[in-house]
């Protein structure tokens, strides 16, 4: 890198612009001040100067003992205007809340107060057994949790300290998982899952843990061959880490194969969402664990909230028991296929746009090959999901967020920015 010796303001201003090019990234230990005097042919003091500049930006912290690193990004993209094409949950517009209003007065009906008693700590046994039937995963080994999050956050409690040296990501990959363990190892993504060859050398690093959305991978919508699935789970066994298998979306890709937790249940945590099918209010999901590894699950999950609200994991249980869930996701299906077609349409027409093929769930990835210049975009931009470089000509836009009326008046609107 080339070096120009100035002030502190000079010195602030090239290591900010190394910062911005991914020269530095997040989470990474950079030089000492005395390496940097050096470099830029001044004292310490002026050095010192120009990071007290950069902490005060938020760019810079110091780990009392250990040395100034790169502050992982705190950014939240939340669009303005009434055209929401960034966040990635169902509109409340497209569940059947007069289907739940009648599950929950009959539950009331027929449980009176009891309808609100809690659960144990794993959840409603009725639940995991309903849930185990209709997603094909042992009940055995299930935990009900209040969406993946919690899952990721019971990942973190149960492999504990220095998580973030721990545990590999895929390149580009969920902006809440990044956030969460402070990810600072990646593997990139090929169009049918990671890199393999990459994959194997990181593994000098001694991971114990494998994150991946391998059915519906956020943000490119592709999915792993079968040949990478058989292939990491392989290298898991013989390496001994687990997978964080999270399960995004799967109920919207038709021929998934096998996952994961078919594969080598014994290395996989698998973590569902229900919110993602649903609606965002509906804090459920489940975690299906290795043997070993459940009762350090249970505890975990004990101590962060006891139990999942128990009224909605009983409304849950009777509206999947009654067909109304898979009527919902089929439903669901169809407007997906709809809406991605209309969107389609209408980007086809912008020549700077690609779009990745074959790409499910709700959401594109498209690449921009021109600087689109505004102060706030309506979609999530790709630095969310990734540091590197090439992410940044990258986009993710979510299209179920809204309603029909709004969803079309949107996409009036993407015709005149980006065509």
């Amino acid at each position: 890198m080339k070096t120009r010796p100035s002030g502190y303001q000079a010195i602030a201003d090239t290591i900010r612009e190394r910062i911005v090019a991914g020269d530095y990234t997040p989470g990474e230990k950079i030089p000492s001040i005395r390496k940097f005097a050096i470099d830029f042919k001044c004292n310490k003091l002026t050095v010192h100067r120009a990071f007290d500049t950069l902490k005060q930006e938020g760019l810079i912290e110091n780990r009392v003992g250990s040395g100034t690193y790169i502050r992982f990004p705190e950014k939240v993209y939340r669009p303005k205007g009434i055209f929401d094409f960034h966040t990635d949950y169902l509109d409340e517009s497209l569940f059947p809340y007069e289907q739940v209003q009648a599950v929950f007065n009959q539950l009331f009906k027929d449980k009176q107060a009891k309808a609100l008693a809690p659960t144990s700590a794993e959840g409603d046994p009725e639940l995991i057994d309903v849930l185990s039937h209709f997603y094909h995963v042992p009940a055995a080994r299930m935990i009900i949790i209040s969406g993946a999050q919690q899952g990721l956050d019971l990942v973190a409690k149960v492999f504990g300290t220095n998580i973030s040296e721990s545990i590999l990501f895929e390149d580009p990959t969920y902006p809440g998982a990044i956030s969460l363990f402070r990810a600072r190892h990646f593997v990139m993504m090929e169009n049918d899952g990671p890199n393999i060859e990459q994959f194997q050398q990181e593994l000098n690093n001694n991971f114990r843990l494998f994150y991946a959305m391998p059915t519906v991978h956020n943000p490119t919508g592709i999915a792993y061959s079968q040949a990478k699935k058989e292939a990491l789970a392989k290298l898991a066994r013989k390496h001994d880490f687990y997978i964080i298998e999270d399960d995004f979306l799967s109920d919207f890709r038709q021929n998934t194969g096998a996952r994961f937790v078919d594969i080598c249940p014994e290395q996989t945590i698998h973590i569902k969402s229900l919110s993602q099918t649903t609606v965002s209010g509906i804090r459920l999901g489940f975690i299906v664990v290795p043997k070993n590894l459940y009762d350090k699950f249970l505890y975990a999950k004990f101590s962060s909230d006891i139990a999942s609200f128990g009224l909605m994991q009983r409304c849950m249980r009777e509206f999947i028991k009654q067909g109304l869930y898979g009527k919902h996701l089929a439903r669901i299906r169809t407007e997906i296929k709809r809406r991605k077609s209309r969107l389609f349409e209408i980007l086809q027409h912008a020549p700077d746009l690609s779009i990745l093929p074959h790409q499910a769930g709700y959401s594109l990835w498209i690449r921009c090959s021109r600087e689109i210049n505004l102060p706030q975009v309506p979609w999530t931009p790709g630095e969310a999901f990734s540091f590197s470089s090439e992410a940044r000509s990258c986009f993710c836009l979510s299209f179920m967020h809204m309603n029909d009326a709004t969803f079309h008046q949107g996409l009036d609107y993407l015709q005149r920015l980006l065509c």
